[in-house]
């Protein structure tokens, strides 16, 4: 496919539209009407940059408005959901995805880059003006936003149950990222598909984004029908929310169906810079997020520990900034490699945490030994574990498993938040290795650009 698609937010003044070629723009940030798409039609074009972008094709409301446009606006919205994610290799020097900054929040990645945007994340000192936190809320927004607008117009040509059921999980999961990794106080503005007025969100704290991902799955799951890939998708996101809410138990009975052989991937492709995979272009390319090995002490070793889950290579040369010593990670070896948004894998390790919130110690080592069988490595041995030792295994294992995937950071919240243990236990703290501390912040802050919004409050916790 050699165009490339992006969903756009169409804002009240028209004189601006212009600047929508040139910058990604935030949901809140912009008072709209309306969502268009904009259509590049030159390979390797970038809609991050200005000097990018040839001839485009504007496709109008009214031609999205139609069977065909409703496959426009899917595709739309899954690209946004690609893009704040993975990042891709458009815009000034590729753009930074949720999945490596929110490595850098946690113990997956050091950053060996010069951005000060991304050291800030690095350190856990983030300014609620950084640009790369700004973008990826406002792609999240959008994934989002295509996703809710058409569901809206499905209704319109009689309704497909399995597009409105995809959809209804990619809203579900942008509820799930947003609560994971940023501050509570995120609103959920909509644009009506009608074409109305903005109507802007009351800010949500954690517990009410996880409660509404759940609603959401909810609907998934009854559109789904015969769709067995779909109701996965829907249950392991469910079970995601239900995690950070608290509800452990039945966050494993949410997936109980599910088999271990599924995953939905985030796709990626070579077709263009935008549809690249940015976690390979920010490391393997750029060297910019170098794997971690026990990062701020508590940090798990995922260089020496020669885990085949997490492969690298590296430590001979140093990164972008020219100081730190630099190690690669392998696995998304090329700008095409697919992103798993939800696996039979990370089903059975929901599993395994129940058992080890239960402290069945011996259920834990069970799902565990058979997944690591999968991969040809030896047996876990949890005999006489429990309380925080079973778990910290259990996460240990878990964060093997889904390395870069955008799930460690919210599963050490998780650790402080659901099984109260200290943030000092948990994530890397004291000295950090360029100067300076790890700060005490765990989360990223509601973007400044969120101002617009008359209800925006900041970060409520």
């Amino acid at each position: 496919m050699e165009s490339k698609i992006e969903l756009f937010i169409l804002i009240k003044n028209q004189k601006k539209m212009k600047e929508l070629l040139k910058i990604k723009v935030t949901l809140c940030k912009l008072v709209f009407n309306v969502l268009v798409l904009i259509l590049f039609v030159s390979l390797g074009i970038s809609c991050d940059s200005i000097v990018e972008v040839t001839d485009p094709d504007i496709v109008t409301p009214e031609a999205l408005d139609s069977e065909a446009g409703l496959q426009t606006l899917r595709a739309g919205s899954l690209s946004d959901l690609a893009v704040a994610m993975s990042g891709s290799a458009a815009g000034h020097g590729a753009t930074t995805g949720l999945i490596v900054m929110s490595g850098l929040m946690a113990d997956e990645y050091d950053y060996s880059g010069t951005f000060p945007t991304r050291r800030e994340a690095d350190t856990r000192n983030l300014q609620d003006i950084n640009f790369d936190m700004n973008r990826i809320y406002g792609n999240l927004h959008l994934a989002r936003a295509g996703a809710e607008t058409t569901i809206g117009l499905l209704a319109d040509f009689g309704g497909d149950a399995e597009i409105e059921s995809e959809m209804q999980s990619i809203v579900g999961y942008s509820y799930v990222l947003f609560a994971e990794t940023f501050c509570g106080g995120i609103p959920f503005s909509k644009a009506p598909a009608d074409s109305g007025e903005l109507i802007f969100g009351e800010p949500l704290s954690k517990e009410e984004m996880f409660s509404g991902a759940v609603g959401w799955f909810d609907q998934a799951i009854a559109n789904a029908s015969g769709n067995n890939k779909l109701a996965n998708l829907a249950q392991v996101g469910k079970a995601r929310a239900l995690l950070g809410l608290g509800q452990i138990e039945d966050a494993a009975n949410a997936v109980a169906t599910v088999p271990t052989d599924f995953v939905y991937n985030i796709e990626h492709s070579d077709n263009s810079r935008r549809q690249e995979n940015g976690i390979y272009i920010m490391t393997t390319v750029r060297r910019q997020f170098s794997i971690a090995d026990g990062k701020g002490g508590n940090g798990l070793m995922y260089r020496s520990d020669m885990d085949p889950r997490v492969p690298w290579d590296g430590g001979t040369e140093f990164g972008q900034d020219d100081i730190t010593l630099y190690y690669n990670q392998l696995k998304f070896n090329s700008s095409s490699v697919p992103v798993a948004l939800a696996s039979g894998i990370e089903a059975r390790l929901i599993e395994a945490e129940a058992a080890a919130n239960a402290d069945d110690a011996g259920f834990v080592q069970e799902i565990h030994n058979l997944l690591r069988a999968t991969m040809g490595l030896s047996d876990l041995d949890l005999t006489g574990m429990s309380g925080e030792d079973l778990l910290l295994a259990h996460f240990s294992e878990r964060a093997f498993w889904l390395f870069s995937t955008c799930h460690r950071q919210g599963d050490l919240r998780r650790l402080i938040d659901v099984y109260g243990m200290a943030p000092s236990d948990v994530f890397p703290w004291g000295d950090y290795f360029k100067g300076g501390e790890y700060s005490s912040n765990l989360k990223f802050p509601v973007p400044q650009s969120e101002s617009n919004n008359p209800n925006y409050v900041g970060c409520l916790d």
